[in-house]
């Protein structure tokens, strides 16, 4: 073979495997995109809280403990009188798309003034049923709130209202 045809044959050889390995170095896939759009969760209220009536003693203060459940207990000075009055556990409904769940915030305290705007109570230790965690199994559920009133000894007499206070509600 003469030296100029086997040259080009080696030079043949290399373009084509220069051809054949730049046809390679690149790949193509394809995908699509999706997204899902839910039902924005909210929270209503239907019940205020109220901690009812209550006694306390001019020496010793105490607490009252207000369960989700509606049911209350108290501690120390305090007494529950049997005339109770109006006693609710807070209580909201929570909608937004079945089968999630989704977090519970409550409040840390929130503070009850007289109606006569000097002395105060606070309640926190705020608890809910469900507790942390709700689940809307059909797209909405029911929540209730209690906390514990601090009462001071020697509280006046009277009517103690609070501010608002948030409950807040976040899907997982």
């Amino acid at each position: 073979m003469k030296k100029s045809t086997k040259n080009k044959m080696i030079a043949t050889a290399i373009l084509m495997t220069g051809f054949i390995s730049t046809s390679f170095a690149q790949a193509t896939a394809t995908a699509t995109a999706t997204a899902t759009v839910i039902t924005p969760i909210s929270i209503s209220k239907n019940t205020d809280m109220s901690f009812g009536n209550i006694a306390v003693q001019t020496a010793t203060g105490g607490t009252v403990v207000l369960a989700p459940a509606g049911s209350r207990t108290s501690t120390s000075g305090v007494t529950l009188p049997a005339t109770t009055g109006t006693v609710t556990a807070a209580s909201f409904t929570v909608n937004g798309t079945g089968s999630y769940t989704y977090a519970i915030t409550l409040p840390t305290s929130v503070t009850l003034t007289h109606s006569g705007g000097v002395q105060t109570m606070a309640a926190s230790s705020f608890t809910s049923n469900p507790s942390g965690t709700g689940a809307l199994s059909s797209g909405t559920q029911n929540i209730a709130v209690g906390a514990t009133l601090t009462v001071a000894a020697a509280q006046l007499a009277g009517v103690y209202t609070s501010g608002n206070f948030n409950v807040t509600v976040n899907y997982n």
